[in-house]
């Protein structure tokens, strides 16, 4: 039974969600600090960036079935405990080998903590009502990268980077606490054999795959600007740090607008429409980005405009394609979200490591691994439509 989820339960999933952009974003200033700490290259330190990815990954995938079996709550206050404690270890480690041991402890607790994000708004709202809520979920996941790494720098000025892991600790404890008192109870967990979905089951579910597919190369698009963005912008257009920072705020003020509109657009519109559109709206921004290195190579503002219009339809894409997917899981949500969610990390990491590893010189692995990564992303959620409206006709004409 779907019921209205109330401003608290939102604000908490929101804060589940944005604890994983924190544990990226706010100790990447302090990087270097930690790796003469330990004795090692910066690069053995900055690799825990791709550590924490797969292990999100890898929890989704053990708490989405978990959370179908024994409830959204417990499943997600487990996940949040296990993060807390895993970062106060990572914040006591004296060795690489620990910090990596821990690190990848810890994002296994983010993912099965944040596995039940979407699970519990498929539980609870549907269609519309449910794309909205993804995008306002998704609009605080998207801004809080723009403030982690100011977090860090603030800490690391008052105190030291064991203080920005402990920060992480103290959040998800104060999250688990308040999601024992705001979580609902679940009324339909799965206890029988019929209500049983497998990863092969959601796999296989030919109306839902390439919903699937868009979100994970629509994600690869965001993961290879992240990753490469330095490059691009600092090391190929020479530009200084703090235009850096502009400029990727630019990025941010971009997702908000898309996010904002897409959850107006939706009292009108189908998410299925809207996702098209936007995924739309980033096969533009990526062409700009080829015409960019085509006709003017050198010139900063065509290739940034690029890159804007990419990021800010990022606003629009992922809570469509979210609720578009899971729309087709009323039963077994929290195990179709982990495989959703994995694939999703997957792709985008390795996506993301392919470009970076081709681009030494130039910007075209870059712009064309985001290009056709959209490419992808459009062309699925396109055929998808398609066959979900066929499935529609075929159902009318049967009544």
């Amino acid at each position: 039974m779907q019921q209205r989820i109330s401003k608290k339960l939102i604000i908490l999933l929101a804060s589940v969600f944005a604890m994983t952009p924190y544990a990226i974003d706010s100790y990447l200033p302090a990087i270097p600090i930690i790796a003469t700490d330990f004795g090692v290259s910066t690069s053995l330190v900055a690799i825990t960036v791709s550590i924490y990815v797969f292990g999100m990954a890898l929890g989704q995938l053990i708490g989405g079935p978990l959370s179908d079996k024994y409830g959204r709550k417990p499943i997600m206050v487990i996940g949040l405990l296990i993060f807390a404690v895993c970062s106060v270890f990572l914040a006591l480690a004296n060795n690489l080998a620990l910090f990596w041991l821990w690190r990848i402890l810890q994002s296994i607790g983010g993912g099965i903590a944040v596995v039940g994000v979407p699970a519990v708004i498929r539980d609870n709202a549907e269609g519309k009502e449910a794309a909205k809520l993804f995008s306002l979920v998704m609009l605080i996941m998207m801004i809080a990268p723009s403030i982690a790494p100011s977090v860090g720098t603030f800490i690391l000025q008052v105190s030291n980077w064991h203080w920005i892991f402990i920060s992480s600790g103290i959040f998800a404890c104060v999250v688990a606490i308040w999601a024992i008192a705001v979580m609902p109870k679940q009324a339909n967990t799965q206890h029988g054999p019929s209500n049983k979905v497998s990863f092969i089951d959601v796999l296989k579910h030919k109306h839902a795959l390439g919903y699937l597919i868009s979100q994970a190369f629509a994600y690869g698009v965001l993961m290879t600007f992240i990753t490469n963005a330095p490059f691009a912008y600092i090391v190929k257009f020479g530009i200084s740090e703090q235009l850096f920072s502009m400029l990727f705020i630019a990025n941010v003020v971009g997702v908000v607008i898309v996010n904002r509109y897409n959850s107006y657009r939706l009292n009108n519109s189908e998410p299925e429409h809207m996702l098209v559109s936007f995924l739309a709206l980033q096969f533009v921004g990526a062409t700009v980005l080829v015409a960019s290195i085509v006709f003017a190579p050198n010139n900063l503002w065509f290739a940034a405009s690029g890159f804007i219009i990419c990021m800010a339809a990022t606003g629009g894409t992922m809570s469509n394609a979210n609720v578009c997917f899971l729309k087709h899981f009323g039963k077994g949500a929290g195990t179709a979200q982990a495989v959703l969610g994995a694939i999703q990390f997957f792709a985008g990491a390795a996506i993301s490591a392919v470009a970076a590893m081709l681009s030494h010189t130039s910007l075209w692995p870059m712009v064309l691994t985001m290009l056709a990564s959209t490419t992808i992303a459009l062309l699925s959620a396109h055929k998808a439509n398609i066959l979900n409206q066929k499935e529609k006709a075929e159902l009318c004409c049967a009544k």
